[in-house]
């Protein structure tokens, strides 16, 4: 469901993204197996939070004074902070410290316990009553009145629910009826369980509320790993968290496809650059294209991020400008569409049916002879069809993601090595309302255009085009044009991003950059990491389930075990698919650290070299240090890439080079520690709670091929 609603509370943007809701669960994901026909809604502005300011800058762009105990700064902040920092850059590794902040906020996204498990006991329960109810008992009547209204589990208030007010009577006429549908089916089966020993399997019935529990879990982790204001604006009244906040936050809405949210991405840079305490926006590169920096210093991006940052050299690009440039184009591909269209629909459907057909098949009723057994069978297929579709797509959205962050690493590791990334290959215009709304729009306007032109017309004048038109008359100067720098510019044709690591504060930069963009959507990343461990322990009791049916020689019916392991091997083909993108990513630790020693080994071998070079110069002179006959030095400064650099001539300006030399090596060594030491041993990548690496892979078809092959001996 499209919205816009002027945002405020924890996003703290305007015009937030749109909501859209799955029959599921409304808070659950996006897309199949059954959407909400998504249609536009007229704006809906919600008074703002208190102590949040929404106001206007200069550019005509929104902005949000930061609250006292709030996590975002405003761009004014912001611009005084890098003022404070560029005079001394390497406080850019500690603001609070070197800024001496006195926001004692903790930025640390940690995992909630107690959210966890209280989350598990509301979505397993029944809404209207049973939800409520827990809810009631364990957050006091206040706090359980918003939350339950907020996470619809009695949606009664419809100011919670403005900018989509009919999802209160879609909630009551499609969604309760299918959740106390599956729960009353399990309830009665289990009352009446001897009489439907031989009509319906038990295991069959055991698998789709298993998958029903899974997805309550998947559900309940996205809570855990909250923060402290997000779970308190759950559990505070409308607007202070609204369903805008809510749709940013769900991994298949939200961050399926973040360019699609306004200002999603930004924020999350922020969040990372205050959760590893660093500043971008004061370090920048020293870019060895001339060409290239002017083009990127030019290029129109968001105003938070731009390459010059009004303190930097002509030669220089703001850190900040490269890392969300990197990051933007890298999480800019959503999920190919005959993945939601085909595989995500069809896949589970066809899965729901493959028991009633068999029994159609041997002339049996698909759905029970009684009213009992087809309000049972009805119950059990809409749970099996419903909650293994979610499971199934959350599954691919985590390899998605890993793919998405590994490409990320990769544009960072390229632009160290000569000759670097292609402009085009990263570069995205700037885009306020999502990238894939913007190729719509221009595909639109393209397409009017040139029927425009085939009439003989002129050009047509849009709405953009008055707006553009009325920022001429008030500020006097012409309109961005902010749809021109594409991709395709033929400015940038074969023109590369490569920075030196041997430069000075190139490394520097290098190694901020990498770690804020390894800090990128954190609590996202964390989500995915959990929910890939959660779809190996369904694929692992599945398995068990299977041998025990098999060595007990319990009744089940014919098409059981062929549907466990159907179901076991979608499952477990998006574990092992993610386990591998996750393997991908954690390699890139070892690549990236390698880049790094190899400069170090250089270094040293130019340092070498010099002394030998400026020794033998020294015996062939009368005096010594001050002519230098002979053969010419063999060191090129720092990069044995740029062109026309100016060799030392005597001894002080070797000593001059050899110092700049040491200095990068120094800083190129501390880099690699600090990398080894936080991406390998502190915070690398996991998944299933441990390292993810090409045993954990090894060890998880180890796993489910020793099962299967205990099952068939069985």
């Amino acid at each position: 469901l499209p919205s816009q609603t002027e945002g405020s509370g924890f996003s703290n943007r305007p015009n937030l993204a749109p909501l859209t809701i799955d029959v599921g669960h409304p808070e659950a994901i996006t897309g199949p197996p059954l959407s909400v026909m998504n249609s536009p809604t007229p704006a809906t502005s919600l008074p703002s939070e208190k102590g949040i300011l929404e106001e206007h800058n200069k550019d005509g762009e929104f902005t949000t004074k930061r609250p006292e105990n709030g996590r975002r700064k405003s761009r004014q902040e912001r611009q005084e902070d890098i003022e404070k920092l560029v005079s001394n850059v390497s406080g850019a590794t500690s603001v609070k410290k070197h800024l001496k902040a006195d926001d004692d906020h903790d930025f640390d996204i940690k995992f909630n316990k107690k959210e966890f498990f209280a989350s598990m006991i509301y979505e397993t329960l029944p809404p209207v009553i049973f939800s409520p109810l827990a809810a009631l008992i364990i957050e006091g009547p206040t706090r359980a009145y918003h939350l339950v209204n907020h996470r619809l589990f009695l949606p009664i208030d419809k100011s919670y629910q403005q900018a989509a007010p009919f999802i209160i009577p879609f909630f009551w006429i499609v969604f309760i009826p299918i959740i106390y549908m599956i729960t009353i089916s399990v309830v009665l089966y289990i009352i009446y369980k001897d009489d439907l020993y031989e009509k319906i399997d038990p295991w069959e019935v055991f698998l789709a509320y298993l998958a029903f529990l899974c997805r309550n879990a998947i559900l309940s982790i996205k809570y855990a790993y909250y923060g402290m204001e997000e779970l308190e604006g759950v559990r505070s009244p409308a607007p202070k968290w609204t369903d805008s906040h809510q749709s940013r936050k769900l991994i298949g809405a939200g961050w399926r496809y973040p360019l699609e949210h306004e200002h999603l991405v930004e924020d999350q840079l922020a969040e990372a650059q205050d959760l590893i305490d660093v500043n971008l926006g004061a370090p920048s590169f020293k870019v060895n294209c001339p060409k290239a920096a002017a083009f990127l210093r030019k290029f129109d991006c968001h105003s938070d991020y731009k390459a010059d940052n009004q303190h930097n050299s002509e030669d220089d690009i703001s850190a900040a400008f490269v890392v969300h440039q990197f990051v933007r184009k890298s999480f800019s591909d959503d999920i190919p569409f005959g993945f939601n269209a085909f595989i995500a629909n069809w896949v589970p459907f066809l899965m729901a049916q493959f028991p009633n057909w068999i029994r159609f098949s041997k002339g049996q009723p698909a759905f029970g002879e009684n009213h009992l057994q087809k309000f049972i069978f009805a119950g059990v297929f809409i749970c099996r069809f419903l909650f293994f579709a979610q499971l199934f797509l959350f599954g691919y959205i985590a390899v998605h993601d890993f793919n998405r962050r590994r490409r990320c690493m990769k544009f960072l590791g390229q632009m160290t090595q000569y000759p670097g990334v292609l402009l085009s290959d990263f570069l995205l215009p700037k885009s306020s309302k999502g990238e894939k709304k913007d190729k719509e729009v221009a595909k639109k306007k393209a397409v009017e255009e040139a029927k425009r032109k085939k009439e003989g017309g002129g050009k047509i004048h849009t709405e953009e085009d008055e707006q553009d038109e009325q920022d001429v008359a008030e500020k006097g100067k012409h309109p961005k044009k902010t749809d021109t720098t594409t991709c395709d510019d033929p400015e940038i044709a074969g023109l590369r991003l490569y920075v030196d690591l041997r430069e000075r504060g190139n490394a520097f930069a290098w190694v901020l950059s990498r770690r804020t963009a390894k800090a990128f959507g954190q609590g996202y990343f964390n989500r995915i990491q959990a929910y890939v461990g959660v779809l190996f322990m369904y694929s692992v009791i599945a398995m068990i389930s299977l041998n025990v049916l098999f060595w007990s020689n319990l009744h089940h019916y014919v098409t059981t075990p062929y549907y466990i392991i159907l179901k076991t091997f979608f499952i477990a083909v998006c574990v092992l698919t993610g386990i591998s993108e996750a393997t991908k990513l954690q390699e890139l630790v070892t690549y990236h650290r390698m880049i790094l020693k190899n400069e170090i080994f250089a270094i040293d071998q130019t340092l070498s070299d010099n002394k030998m070079a400026f020794r033998d110069q020294a015996k062939s002179t009368s005096t010594p240090g001050l002519g230098m006959k002979g053969p010419p030095v063999v060191t090129n400064l720092l990069s044995p890439y740029r062109k026309n650099t100016p060799k030392p001539k005597n001894f002080t300006e070797l000593q001059s080079v050899e110092e700049q030399l040491l200095a990068a090596k120094t800083i190129l060594k501390t880099a690699d520690d600090l990398i080894g030491y936080q991406e390998e041993i502190h915070m690398p990548v996991n998944v299933m709670g441990v390292h993810a690496t090409n045993g954990v892979y090894n060890s998880t078809i180890g796993i489910l091929l020793t099962f299967a092959v205990l099952a068939v001996e069985g």
